[in-house]
């Protein structure tokens, strides 16, 4: 193994039990009714899917085509929008404080299901005659967000004094975890990166990402949390799926991989940044405002957004 493919490894690892952390730790403050109750709000439901799934990639592919970049470079950064609901996007929820988070955990649950149909088209489009394997978006599926959201349902069932105290442990190792893939992510990514300042490649990634954040917050309008919640889950996207893409693809070709590579980082530290300052302006109160919206939509289950 080389530096390289340890480093990578390592990354990955990072992402791993920080998202797996995360949602085993939201796991343990809900209920099964509670995560399920956000997916009654049908008219909700339906705009974030149409915006993640439609818009967003829409946006993403005319934007960057507007902007100063060459083919290559649209082709790779698109690559990574068109899939929505990156797992990572429930730690800015977090990070925001006021997010409803049983909606944020719901909502990529059915973005990533809705990505076996949806995203495919998409990269067909963009690269013609493209093919997705659907297993790489069921893994990710399985492996960052349903397992670990059932071990942590299962843990507050069974042993509901000692859940609060592991969802703290949990809480304190995804930001742990947090802090050390952004670094290494930095670190691995650095020749891509520096390679590119002075171009275009990352201003764009950067507006594309904060569009994305704007489009969110059409969701669920009435609601400040739900809206809060839209904006992070849109912000990030799947990112692996273009990678896979660019991989099986394009093979690996550095014109197409070095602008994907920096999206992938701009996207993930700008959704952090956008939470934590967002998270900074929140009431002293702490993030268990997720609980309450989803308490209120589980007892008031016929209302519609």
């Amino acid at each position: 193994m080389t530096a390289q493919q340890l480093f990578n490894a390592l990354f990955n690892a990072g992402i791993f039990v920080m998202v797996t952390t995360l949602v085993a730790s939201l796991g343990m403050g809900f209920t099964v009714s509670e995560v399920l109750a956000p997916l009654r709000r049908v008219g909700v439901v339906v705009v974030a899917l149409g915006i993640n799934l439609l818009v967003v990639p829409a946006v993403a592919w005319g934007l960057a085509e507007l902007s100063p970049i060459n083919s290559a470079q649209v082709v790779g950064i698109v690559l990574c929008c068109i899939a929505a609901a990156g797992p990572a996007g429930l730690k800015g929820a977090e990070l925001s404080k006021r997010a409803d988070m049983a909606f944020a955990v719901s909502l990529v649950v059915v973005l990533m299901l809705a990505n076996l149909v949806v995203a495919p088209l998409w990269a067909k489009a963009v690269v013609t005659g493209a093919t997705v394997s659907a297993w790489t978006i069921i893994e990710d599926l399985l492996l960052l967000v349903l397992i670990p959201l059932v071990i942590g349902l299962f843990c507050r069932a069974r042993y509901t004094e000692q859940a609060a105290g592991w969802k703290t442990a949990l809480e304190k190792i995804s930001n742990i975890a947090l802090y050390f893939a952004i670094v290494l992510g930095l670190a691995i990514n650095w020749s891509a990166f520096t390679s590119l300042l002075g171009s275009w490649t990352i201003v764009t990634a950067v507006v594309l990402v904060v569009a994305f954040v704007a489009l969110g917050f059409l969701i669920g309008p009435k609601d400040p949390s739900l809206r809060l919640t839209g904006a992070m889950v849109t912000g990030m996207r799947f990112q692996p799926l273009g990678f896979v893409i660019i991989a099986t693809q394009l093979d690996n070709d550095p014109a197409y991989l070095a602008p994907a590579l920096v999206f992938a980082l701009v996207n993930t530290i700008v959704v952090f940044v956008i939470g934590a300052e967002l998270g900074r302006r929140a009431p002293s109160r702490r993030h268990g405002a997720g609980r309450a919206p989803a308490a209120a939509a589980a007892a008031s289950i016929g209302t519609a957004e």
